[in-house]
């Protein structure tokens, strides 16, 4: 296996994680929009950017056969949340998409939910693909945008271990990464939070509610995966970003021989808020 494959295969797995850890936040918002107050349970449902799956089996769980449709660019994903669909039994419950967020086989006003979770802040024009699925919208549908909220963190502040802090730390060097990766897209910058884009698209009655998602300890199995995840992504990812200490303290937690390795800890707990933003297509 090829370097870029092991990276591919790790990425792919990473996805898997994250939609096991999600998938009790994700089934609270999702029971939000079909029961909730923010309008009647959708009729057609498109979960754009699926990735591994769980908003789209999730929305099926809830709606039955025939309402959901998963889309995503890449067919890795869609083969990952086809095998989800199956081992939840929502096998012919979701129809499966190939298509980017920019070209989907959609008419306008065709669809009564749009669930885009994670996905508009990776296009170079962020509001142009909101204006993009907003006009798939039916009068009354609505656009469910899964984007800000606050970053996963499983440390103490004190590990005792290198600096304090070093959460806070990561949590700034992941703020210059998204940045720097904001600047390659060279795309136009939005200058407002995600409530004022939905308006911009012309969607009304716009609201939000963040949803906790947390692992507490003592960490199963996920939730051990999920920290290290978090500290890997940080040490692979956020290069010189990080002071040299603190990549040493990464490598230390990250040693699976070093008494310092996170798997020994009985004291992590792994938390995140997401936030999801809603706006309603006008009904004339």
């Amino acid at each position: 296996m090829t370097i870029d494959q092991q990276l591919a295969e790790s990425w792919l797995t990473s996805l898997e994680t994250s939609a096991r850890f999600d998938a009790g936040w994700v089934a609270e918002a999702v029971a939000w929009l079909v029961d909730g107050p923010t309008g009647p349970a959708p009729q057609r449902v498109i979960d754009v950017g699926c990735g591994a799956g769980g908003a789209a089996c999730a929305f099926a769980g809830a709606l039955g056969p025939g309402v959901v449709t998963g889309c995503d660019r890449d067919p890795r994903l869609l083969a990952i949340a086809r095998r989800r669909a199956s081992d939840a039994g929502l096998d012919g419950h979701i129809r499966w998409l190939g298509a980017r967020v920019d070209a989907l086989p959609l008419d306008a006003g065709s669809v009564d939910l749009v669930w885009a979770s994670g996905v508009v802040h990776h296009l170079p024009d962020q509001q142009g693909a909101i204006d993009t699925l907003a006009r798939l919208l039916r009068p009354g549908g609505r656009l469910a945008l899964v984007e800000g909220g606050l970053p996963l963190r499983c440390l103490p502040f004190d590990i005792g271990l290198g600096r304090v802090g070093l959460e806070s730390r990561l949590d700034e060097a992941r703020s210059l990464w998204f940045a720097d990766m904001r600047d390659e897209l060279r795309g136009p910058a939005l200058p407002y939070g995600w409530p004022e884009a939905l308006r911009r698209a012309g969607l009304v009655d716009v609201r939000a509610r963040s949803f906790l998602a947390e692992l507490a300890p003592p960490l199963d199995d996920l939730g051990r995966q999920m920290a290290e995840r978090h500290l890997t992504s940080a040490l692979n990812e956020l290069g010189d970003r990080l002071a040299a200490d603190d990549r040493d303290t990464l490598t230390r937690l990250l040693d699976p021989d070093d008494p310092a390795h996170v798997g020994r800890r009985d004291d992590l707990m792994v938390t995140a808020v997401r936030t999801l933003n809603v706006g309603t297509a006008p009904v004339a």
